[in-house]
């Protein structure tokens, strides 16, 4: 894909986004992991024209849906999460239909996280009709009470759901990390039971290995998603 990269600030947070070329409205992938401004122009090289978001975040305290104990020394879940996507749905994403034409349309809206923020694009897509496809690529499903909630908030039959984890993730770690294999299966399987769009993904190694590799699985999945969902608009 050909585009460029912008950068600007609104309420005190840092943001970034891939603009494709052309006049839109283009659909929207919102990227929520750390340090992807510099990766932006790379991770759409091979994509449709579709814009990545990225907004600077601390994943401790933006992508926990609710507090929660940490699981190391001196470590705490804020559960800040609702102020993190009420930032994205009232600033960041409007400013980006203003400015760089993207769609308004949930039906062309995706968010992928990795780690906790793929819990919390899991999350997000449960918080009302703002994103047709949501992925979590090594997500933190272990995290105190999210099994329970996702049993009581299902996906709506339209939507979208990918989910990727590493091979060894589940090998290593407190006790309670090691209960990631087990939660991505049983989301998984809770996800086709309601016969969802549901891909699970595996790959080699641990949490931190091949992460760009990825990013860029999930993203050409979402785009596959949120560009359909353009291609059914146009044809209205």
């Amino acid at each position: 894909m050909k585009g460029h990269v912008e950068r600007f600030q609104l309420e005190d947070r840092f943001c970034a986004c891939l603009v494709p070329e052309g006049t839109g409205p283009f659909p929207v992938v919102c990227l929520c992991g750390w340090r992807l401004e510099d990766r932006l122009a790379v991770l759409g090289e091979s994509l449709p024209p579709v814009a990545l978001l990225f907004v600077t975040a601390e994943g401790d305290r933006d992508f926990t849906p609710w507090p929660a104990p940490g699981i190391r020394e001196g470590e705490r879940f804020l559960g800040e999460g609702e102020k993190y996507l009420r930032f994205l749905r009232e600033a960041a994403l409007p400013y980006g239909t203003r400015q760089f034409f993207f769609s308004s349309r949930w039906e062309e809206r995706a968010i992928l996280g990795y780690s906790l923020g793929g819990l919390f694009a899991l999350w997000a897509q449960r918080q009302g009709r703002l994103f047709q496809a949501a992925g979590s690529l090594s997500g933190s499903l272990w995290y105190p009470g999210w099994m329970d909630y996702l049993r009581g908030h299902p996906p709506r039959k339209e939507e979208s759901i990918y989910l990727s984890l590493g091979d060894r993730e589940e090998l290593g770690g407190p006790p309670l990390l090691r209960t990631v294999g087990d939660c991505t299966r049983q989301a998984y399987e809770f996800y086709r039971s309601l016969e969802l769009d549901t891909v699970l993904e595996w790959n080699k190694g641990g949490h931190g290995k091949g992460v760009e590799s990825r990013w860029k699985k999930a993203l050409a999945w979402a785009a596959a998603r949120v560009a359909h969902g353009a291609e059914g608009s146009a044809e209205k």
